[in-house]
């Protein structure tokens, strides 16, 4: 399958690239300020997404069998700083994607997130209705109405949630913010009243894979993790995990102790039905995602100090050369 992957060289649309080729497809992955290079990956360009006119001209020149947009402005902060960009990347971009992956008879799959939700309930089902509290969360439910809106029966929209996995700078997945903290001397504060249900990188991407490759499924979907989590009980697995003392390394908070951040979703917990019993991909529970994670770049040395462990790691592709 022919396959246009957006937002390549981010946290969650490098995963997908790897996850398509590994499951045999022909993908092309389109980048923002720099080209992706991945193992196996023979075709990759960078592109102005905000372009609409040259995202036309790729996909009619392209005629892809399938799109997964990974493209997005994806943090509260950076939405707030540039309201004309989160819209482009939000909005305007998956609805133009939609539309001419209709036209040329291509799967759309779209990565949203768990945050059109407001959090005063949790579960939410897959028909929930949004209720975003902030710009990111209301630009986000715009373009998965767009989606639908013009993709029609061959479009399919994934909300998901905290990625976690190994990113290619050591910053972007959760244990490697934490780990960032640790290595610089500090106890991180995490609230215990944040509830999330984290889903692992790699697991997310064979999802929306798999989507592309199953055309009797259309709509909204959630896919996360298995286990709803307070953002303290995954610093303390976390911490666990590794080997390390969490009880030296965080302190329990509550979000009322930071009102600086504004209004936050409570309980942003999912319902993975249906989806969950569509895929072949499973849902995995956190302490299999815990297996997956790596000591992040730039630790290892106060890591192996602090727990006397060696850290071995091979050089990647696209990462060390």
């Amino acid at each position: 399958m022919r396959i246009i992957v957006t937002g390549a060289n981010g946290f969650a649309g490098r995963e997908v690239v790897i996850a398509a080729l590994r499951r045999g497809h022909d993908v092309l992955a389109v980048g923002g300020s720099k080209a992706v290079v991945v193992p196996g990956l023979l075709r990759s360009i960078t592109m102005d997404l905000c372009d609409i006119a040259a995202v036309q001209t790729l996909m009619l020149e392209e005629f892809p069998q399938a799109v997964i947009n990974c493209a997005a402005l994806a943090t509260i902060d950076g939405c707030d700083r540039e309201p004309a960009k989160a819209e482009a990347l939000n909005i305007d971009l998956p609805r133009r994607l939609a539309q001419l992956s209709f036209h040329v008879g291509a799967k759309c799959i779209h990565l949203s997130t768990d945050m059109v939700f407001d959090g005063e309930t949790g579960r939410y089902a897959n028909t929930a209705s949004p209720s975003p509290l902030h710009l990111y969360g209301r630009t986000k439910a715009a373009g998965e109405v767009e989606v639908l809106k013009y993709g029609r029966e061959h479009a399919a929209v994934i909300r998901t949630t905290l990625l976690n996995g190994n990113s290619g700078t050591g910053d972007r997945g959760l244990h490697e913010r934490l780990f960032k903290d640790w290595a610089a001397g500090k106890q991180t504060p995490l609230f215990t009243d944040e509830i999330r249900q984290p889903v692992s990188l790699s697991n997310l991407a064979d999802a929306a894979v798999e989507l592309c490759e199953r055309p009797n499924l259309s709509g909204v979907y959630h896919w996360a993790g298995l286990e709803p989590l307070s953002r303290y009980d995954m610093g303390v697995k976390v911490a666990e995990h590794f080997g390390l003392d969490p009880e030296k390394l965080i302190r329990a908070a509550q979000r009322s102790d930071v009102p600086q951040l504004g209004p936050r979703p409570r309980d942003l917990s999912l319902q993975l039905h249906p989806l969950a019993g569509k895929l072949r991909t499973p849902a995995q529970p956190f302490a299999d995602q815990l297996n997956e994670l790596r000591i992040p770049r730039g630790t290892e040395t106060w890591y192996e100090q602090a727990t006397g462990r060696k850290v071995v790691r091979l050089l990647e592709k696209g990462i060390d050369f």
